[in-house]
């Protein structure tokens, strides 16, 4: 491990880490606490908003607990998710799961939240935060990157490490400097649409599928849902944020079940839209390593992008602790993490891109689900499965649903 110097010219740190939120400020965390010396930047301030669909899964609530957060989050006022509503074309499949028999609770956090929240624990641990950063270049040394240049409010600033982590999104700036290249490209399957309503009260997961759409409502912060709409791309609203909110709203209210729902509720955000490209990009090179989105990003529809940054963290903060103490060579240990995490998203990269196509559901998928509603325990192990409780023997988990 390399200490901070006190004096006119200090040592580079361990790690630089370009991005603190769900993978990034987590990663600083982990790695504070066993020793390392690691510098976060952010070109934004830390906890700014940020569009999502806010589910962190069963794994990633685990994820939490195990580093001492969980209790920390509910002391925000993040209401904990027991119940869950998956209606597949009138199929409707309804309980609360459990993981070891006993209750599972998930939760939806603002982002303000839940970001501000994660990065207050990597401070406490002893990382260091650059807040409005705006990373420009990389300094590069034999070969390898050995840090970063860029301006914040207190103008420029060139940063030296032994690792640049780029933990900055699926825009990242460290993956386009370093010239990552895709491995796989799938293109936009599908469009979103996110907005807050207050007033709706309901006391889960409600998720709804009807025709090529999928409709999410998620309980958060200050009494609010967060409702999420995804609809195929030819579906385009029209101009402006009015014609944007009123396709939201139309097709929400075109679904009973929501329409219900929403009956006393308001609508209180602007629809906010988002389009997110399936790929996978080279993750690791001298000097460097890419984590969460700016390494693999594919659709919200599955929501599985928190939980697989806070994964992204715990499994880089093993693989640079192996690398950087000397116990195996640093190449050598971001290669085997990068392997091993792609070969574990795989599965769900592909099912991801099938259910974002949203394409009509099968007969025999749905006949299945029938089946399936009047069985509890089926009903049961549907639901956990959902959530995250129980691994799918395939990560396709919906199995043959188109």
């Amino acid at each position: 491990m390399t200490a901070r110097k006190k004096g006119t010219k200090e040592e580079p740190y361990d790690v630089v880490i370009v991005g603190a939120r769900c993978a990034g400020a987590p990663l600083g965390m982990l790695l504070a606490r066993r020793g390392y010396s690691v510098e976060i930047v952010d070109r934004n301030a830390a906890g700014a908003d940020t569009l999502s669909t806010h589910w962190i899964r069963w794994p990633g609530v685990q994820r939490l607990r195990a580093w001492g957060l969980v209790t920390e989050l509910e002391k925000t006022g993040c209401p904990p998710i027991v119940q869950a509503c998956l209606d597949f074309e009138g199929r409707v499949l309804s309980g609360g799961p459990r993981a070891g028999g006993i209750e599972a609770a998930t939760y939806a956090p603002r982002r303000t939240v839940l970001d501000a929240l994660l990065v207050a624990e990597a401070r406490a641990s002893g990382a260091r935060l650059r807040e409005r950063f705006a990373v420009t270049g990389l300094i590069v040394t034999g070969g390898r990157v050995a840090g970063v240049r860029g301006v914040g409010p207190d103008g420029p600033a060139d940063l030296h490490a032994r690792v640049v982590v780029g933990a900055d999104g699926r825009n990242s700036t460290v993956a386009r400097l370093v010239e990552s290249p895709a491995v796989e490209d799938r293109g936009i399957l599908a469009r979103s649409l996110y907005g807050y309503w207050s007033g709706i009260g309901e006391p889960g997961i409600r998720v709804v599928f009807r025709g090529r759409r999928g409709i999410s409502l998620w309980p958060t912060h200050d009494g609010l849902t967060v409702v999420s709409l995804v609809f195929p791309p030819d579906q385009a609203p029209g101009r402006g944020p009015a014609a944007l909110t009123e396709f939201y709203t139309s097709c929400l209210r075109e679904v009973p079940e929501v329409g219900r729902a929403l009956a006393d509720a308001d609508l209180v955000s602007p629809a906010r839209a988002a389009a997110v490209r399936n790929a996978r990009r080279r993750a690791h090179g001298p000097g460097w390593v890419l984590a969460g989105d700016a390494g693999h990003h594919k659709d919200p529809v599955s929501a599985q992008g928190i939980s697989d940054a806070f994964a992204d963290a715990d499994g880089l903060a093993d693989a640079l602790d192996t690398g950087l103490s000397g116990a195996a060579g640093l190449d050598q240990a971001l290669a085997r993490h990068t392997a091993t995490r792609d070969a574990h998203r795989l599965g769900t990269f592909a099912y991801t891109c099938e259910q974002a196509e949203l394409r009509p559901f099968g007969a025999d998928f749905l006949a299945d689900l029938t089946r399936t509603a009047a069985d509890e325990q089926a009903v049961e192990a549907f639901l956990n499965t959902f959530v995250g409780c129980d691994a799918p023997a395939d990560a396709a988990w919906l199995g043959d649903s188109h």
